[in-house]
């Protein structure tokens, strides 16, 4: 394939285009000066494929752009993966150091996308890659409406200039005064892929899995130390998955802070609960929107010590710690769909490690999540709640139970509200057992 012959005519396609074409230059002098016939192959049809708005399939490839002249299979020929990740790295190595666009083969993707490192909505790359990729639909549902909403909390326009109701209340008073920029943190999980092991099916796509015992890329490694004959077949993606009830309440919980005085002219930041870190948790005023599952450990941890609640082992219940009492979410397990099910939604503030600011919006599950930003925006409902901690460090923590049918939530109740014992988390770290997997894994394997 001739990059001369085989380029799109720059009269039919659009500005964006004609850029993917001109930054792709660059890697196109390095291949030919590395002479590697088959990455120039997979360059300019992966380029060519992508212009048109395809996403080829790994046999695709296999059958089209390294099937040679006299017809061998191009599956019997070249390992697709392993070109492409050589791909990857020399895109890699062409751009190391240098600002400006550039373009990247996405991981789990075979279609070449321009990043625009200074231009502030190339987040929108996000979309056009989860609409075309191969990953499941909740993922890319999820990747989407991440985007969107990343998109739009950068262009946050504060529309109201009055006093709300809102600024008065427990959860929202304690930012007033504050310059910091806000930084809005979502719950979000780690995806590591499984390879077929069998190499069968060289068109099959990774499945992407989500263990609770593999919460981070860390873990995964110690997973694969753990399970030496996996190693070859659970690979790191560099996957995080948003669940569609966390996009929701995202939604709310934006519309809820337009509301707030506090925030006219602050900065508004939005990351993933895998990406933070203790820089951004002492520089910002923080609001974490998500799952107690999906909740990082910074902020886990310091909740946990000042809360009268304990998290169950499956992230599926809080356990008062007062009197025992178990507050249990229905999950997913639908045993009719006429019946209502059971969620609990939580607010909770205090004072973070700086004298920030940090507000709590969790559930155990994604109706529950919807409620707590909905109540969270909820004067009426925040005004009800009697724990006045607005001007203390300990701040105030909020139970309710939700009702839901299907995907309806049909009502909440405010169980028990409360100070809580915020003095000194930050100070005095937790006593924890020391983290020991292996003789943990052994133990598991005697003692099954």
């Amino acid at each position: 394939m001739n990059m001369d012959q085989k380029q799109p005519d720059r009269a039919g396609i659009d500005r964006h285009h004609e850029r993917i074409i001109d930054v792709a230059s660059d890697v196109r002098s390095v291949l030919e000066g590395n002479r590697s016939d088959k990455l120039l192959r997979l360059f300019d049809y992966l380029l060519e494929k992508s212009l048109c708005g395809e996403t080829p399939s790994e046999q695709q490839i296999a059958d089209e752009a390294f099937a040679d002249d006299s017809g061998t299979d191009g599956s019997q020929d070249a390992n697709v993966r392993v070109y492409v990740y050589r791909l990857r790295k020399l895109i890699d190595s062409t751009f190391a150091g240098k600002s400006g666009p550039r373009i990247e083969i996405p991981v789990g993707s075979y279609c070449i996308n321009l990043v625009d490192r200074d231009e502030p909505n190339s987040l929108l790359r996000v979309a056009r890659w989860a609409s075309g990729s191969s990953l499941s639909l909740p993922v890319r549902v999820a990747l989407l409406g991440l985007a969107v909403m990343t998109i739009g909390g950068l262009a946050l326009v504060w529309t109201s200039r009055d006093t709300d109701p809102l600024a008065k209340t427990v959860a929202w008073q304690p930012f007033e005064g504050n310059v910091r920029p806000l930084m809005i943190v979502i719950g979000d999980y780690y995806l590591f892929a499984r390879l077929d092991a069998n190499r069968s099916n060289a068109d099959a796509a990774p499945q992407l899995v989500w263990d609770r015992s593999v919460p981070t890329r860390e873990d995964l490694t110690i997973f694969q130390m753990l399970n030496p004959t996996k190693v070859e077949d659970s690979v790191d993606y560099n996957q995080q998955f948003v669940s569609g009830g966390t996009i929701e309440a995202l939604s709310n919980i934006r519309a809820t802070i337009a509301k707030v005085p506090a925030f006219q002219g602050r900065s508004l930041r939005l990351t993933a609960a895998s990406q933070l870190t203790p820089e951004m948790l002492t520089n910002s005023d923080i609001i974490y929107v998500g799952q107690f599952s999906g909740m990082p450990l910074l902020l886990r941890d310091p909740l946990v010590q000042a809360s009268g609640f304990e998290l169950s082992k499956g992230n599926d219940a809080l356990i008062d710690a007062g009197n025992g009492e178990r507050y249990q979410s229905d999950g997913m397990i639908l045993t009719d769909e006429r019946i209502a099910r059971r969620d609990f939604a939580y607010i909770a503030g205090f004072s973070g490690p700086a004298n920030n600011r940090i507000l709590i919006v969790a559930a155990l599950g994604d109706a529950g999540l919807k409620e707590a930003a909905e109540l969270a925006g909820d004067p009426d409902q925040l005004l009800a709640i009697k724990a006045d901690a607005k001007s203390t460090e300990n701040g105030f923590e909020a139970l309710y139970r939700v009702r839901t049918m299907k995907n309806v939530n049909i009502g909440a109740t405010l169980i028990l509200d409360r100070v809580l014992r915020a003095s000194g988390i930050w100070d005095n770290s937790e006593n924890m057992p020391v983290y020991r997997p292996i003789e943990a894994f052994k133990l598991q394997q005697a003692n099954p």
